[in-house]
């Protein structure tokens, strides 16, 4: 009998542990585009990703989902550079006066600004909102316009990666 416990606790302790590691690897964002780059092994010059949301949340699941598929780019490509440009509403949730609305996500982008990680938002849409450069937190950088800047960045040699909320 103590032969059926000892092997009962063997499974349970593997059924665990498999499902430990399925949860760990669910939790990895997959983007179509970013698997493509990675299984090609052609280190592009960049990404740029590109954001446009009318989610009045949307840099709380952006921000962890930017920062995942970079993690997975550097894996394969250490040395690529990330862009992301901003040009929808949510663009407005990165002014001061919005910013402490999504603490954490600010915090995340912070931190991939500090990594080397552009972050531009359209200029021609914040003037459609009267609302000035100033208005951005610091992290920020008010491109004359977010269509032109992807553009830009893709004569430069950069992969265009459109990035849209994940399905609940």
């Amino acid at each position: 009998m103590s032969y059926l416990k000892i092997l009962s606790a063997r499974w349970l302790l593997l059924f665990t542990a498999l499902s430990l590691v399925t949860a760990s690897v669910s939790a990895e964002y997959r983007h179509a585009d970013i698997d493509r780059m990675l299984q090609s092994g052609q280190e592009p010059d960049g990404v740029v990703i590109e954001l446009i949301s009318w989610d009045d949340q949307t840099w709380n699941w952006a921000a962890p989902m930017i920062t995942d598929l970079r993690r997975q780019l550097q894996q394969r490509f250490p040395a690529i550079e990330v862009a992301v440009v901003s040009h929808g509403g949510e663009q407005f949730q990165l002014t001061k006066e919005s910013a402490q609305e999504q603490p954490e996500a600010i915090a995340q982008l912070s931190l991939l600004s500090d990594e080397g990680v552009s972050l531009h938002v359209c200029g021609t849409h914040s003037s459609w909102k009267d609302v000035p450069d100033t208005a951005y937190i610091d992290i920020v950088d008010v491109s004359p316009s977010g269509p032109a800047q992807i553009n830009d960045y893709i004569k430069l040699g950069f992969q265009h990666i459109l990035l849209q909320k994940p399905l609940e």
